[in-house]
């Protein structure tokens, strides 16, 4: 799901059916469990279903990419060529993904190139060591995420490059384990935390009838990288 509003998101639609006449939505008969579905529409015709690129109708491209259901890798090639758009932390990488990354691997500077240190001497060995330890890239992602959410910023903040120029002078491990987040990959951690915590929240908001107080807030975004809310407030006196 895209954080679009619902007249944008309508006009998104009308755009993709326009591309593919005689479509509709698929009824999902089959696993849709592959983050790349969170990239692309899902739409079936006469049995056959496809995956139909998010980003190339957002782009208002001439031609979309699409590709059939048992063919996703294609899907992640396309992401990764046209929109560089990353395999999420954890998923499997594509071939073109991982082929670039092949080419900039034997280029890549290191903790030691950065700082100059040679690993061949022991102290200096150790100050290597020491810096790549201390370094969470995982804990730095969600750091970087709380920071998105309770400044309310943009998702696309974590893709700002005076940002990343900031972690980069304060720990070069940042940008040597490519631990910066895109927007579309800080979408993807929000959404997996509110599935995690969904249950939690219904069970705690189920125990407290007459304690609760919510209030709206809005605003009109014209892409996917805003995120409109809205307050609860618990009394638990």
């Amino acid at each position: 799901m895209s954080a679009t509003q619902p007249g944008q998101q309508q006009h998104l639609e009308d755009r993709l059916f326009h591309h593919f006449r005689g479509w509709a939505w698929s009824e999902r008969a089959r696993d849709t469990s592959s983050w790349l579905w969170d990239f692309g529409y899902d739409i079936q015709r006469n049995g056959l279903r496809k995956w139909a690129c998010k980003d190339c109708i957002l782009g208002n491209r001439p031609t979309i990419a699409s590709f059939t259901s048992s063919g996703l890798q294609n899907a992640a090639n396309h992401l990764w060529r046209e929109h560089k758009t990353p395999a999420l932390e954890g998923e499997k990488k594509s071939i073109a993904q991982l082929k670039s990354e092949c080419v900039l691997k034997s280029n890549q500077p290191t903790i030691a190139s950065v700082l100059k240190l040679d690993v061949n001497k022991p102290t200096e060995q150790n100050i290597a060591n020491s810096f790549i330890s201390r370094f969470d890239k995982q804990h730095f992602q969600r750091m970087l995420v709380e920071l998105i959410v309770s400044s309310n910023q943009s998702f696309s903040f974590a893709e700002n490059p005076i940002l990343r120029e900031i972690f980069g002078y304060l720990n070069p491990s940042v940008s040597i384990q490519h631990a910066n987040l895109s927007a579309t990959a800080v979408r993807y951690k929000i959404i997996q935390e509110y599935n995690r915590h969904k249950q939690k929240v219904i069970e705690v908001l189920r125990d407290s009838p007459g304690a609760l107080y919510i209030s709206f807030d809005g605003w009109t975004s014209r892409n996917k990288l805003a995120l409109g809310s809205s307050s609860l407030w618990l009394n638990d006196r």
